[in-house]
């Protein structure tokens, strides 16, 4: 029997059962691998199974707290990730090299900035360039550039990845926030610890004005806590609470009235971020160049002219003790001497 040939060797094996190993092996879970590829859990499953039959090994541990690759697990996954790196940078090399003004960009950012503060730029922007489709990933999570999960991102963020091109075009600022239903009776100044609080969940709590947060007012309960700034804003309207909210989109909110100055040393920046490999790119270069040139004038239009921008009072953190001046000693009678 002579040696086995190429085709030979890598017959059994197939791209989307191999894709489906590595991103079963990337989120521990089929629920999450099906959520990455866009499919059934049982097309997953099926997958795997299909997988492990031609390559002849077990390739995952079940388990109630999720699937973990074995050894033979490993070597597959890492070579589907060899196969699929060595495909993104193709592709990423064609699209870096496109000089049509047309077609599809990937915009990935956030609930907040989509909502808040995008719309009205991109709406000018698709109306000077018809030939241009946008498609938006709207969540808190990270995307991957790397793997083409966005062609642009716009993030706020202390530290943009050192991989990425990016350039900042802004900063986010902080202040605070409550409906008039939680604040005292008018002609009074608002103490912040002693008002009801919106504050932030365990996933927020990495951020910089979660940890300022917790510094300023340690002793402030939140009656609700949520993991989405969105979330907190609506709360806030609501009168469920105060909260310390980016004053671009809070200063957008009727319901609301500003309680605080800016908070000082709280900013974040606010970033553009491409790979390098699409910078050759006409649409990414036209949108990146639109968008550094518009934000920063939307932000501060927002800030100052928002239906809530101005400010109620530079509230104090907590009320002020009185100072109370002691009793003067009593004043003895003296008597004349018999």
């Amino acid at each position: 029997m002579g040696k086995p040939t190429l085709h030979t060797r890598t017959g059994n094996l197939d791209w989307n059962d191999l894709r489906t190993v590595l991103a079963v092996a990337r989120s521990g879970s089929l629920n999450g691998a099906a959520r990455e590829l866009g499919l059934q859990h049982s097309t997953v499953f099926r997958r795997i199974e299909e997988a492990e039959a031609r390559i002849g090994a077990r390739l995952f541990e079940r388990a109630r707290t999720g699937w973990r690759t074995n050894v033979q697990g490993d070597a597959v996954a890492a070579a589907a990730a060899e196969m699929e790196a060595s495909a993104l940078a193709a592709e990423r090399a064609i699209s870096g090299a496109d000089a049509r003004v047309e077609g599809v960009i990937r915009l990935a950012t956030s609930e907040m900035l989509a909502s808040d503060l995008l719309p009205p730029l991109l709406h000018r922007f698709l109306a000077e360039h018809p030939g241009i489709e946008l498609e938006a990933d709207v969540s808190n999570r990270a995307v991957d550039l790397t793997r083409r999960e966005a062609d642009i991102a716009l993030r706020a963020t202390a530290r943009p990845p050192e991989s990425m091109v990016g350039r900042q075009v802004g900063e986010l600022r902080y202040a605070f926030y409550a409906a008039r239903c939680v604040l005292p009776r008018r002609g009074a100044t608002p103490v912040l610890q002693e008002l009801p609080w919106v504050g932030f969940d365990d996933r927020l709590a990495h951020t910089g004005i979660a940890q300022w947060f917790r510094r300023a007012l340690p002793d402030v309960r939140p009656r609700l806590r949520a993991d989405s700034l969105p979330a907190m804003l609506q709360a806030a309207a609501a009168g469920i609470g105060a909260a310390a909210l980016p004053m671009f989109a809070a200063a957008q909110e009727p319901r609301l009235v500003r309680i605080s100055d800016p908070i000082e040393g709280q900013c974040m920046g606010l970033w553009l971020l491409h790979h390098p490999d699409v910078r050759g790119n006409a649409r990414v270069r036209l949108l990146m160049q639109w968008l550094a040139d518009e934000i920063p004038r939307e932000l501060e239009q927002l800030v100052t002219h928002g239906k809530s921008w101005s400010c109620l009072a530079a509230c104090p953190v907590q009320r002020r003790r009185r100072r109370v001046t002691p009793p003067a000693p009593p004043r003895h009678a003296i008597s004349d001497p018999p």
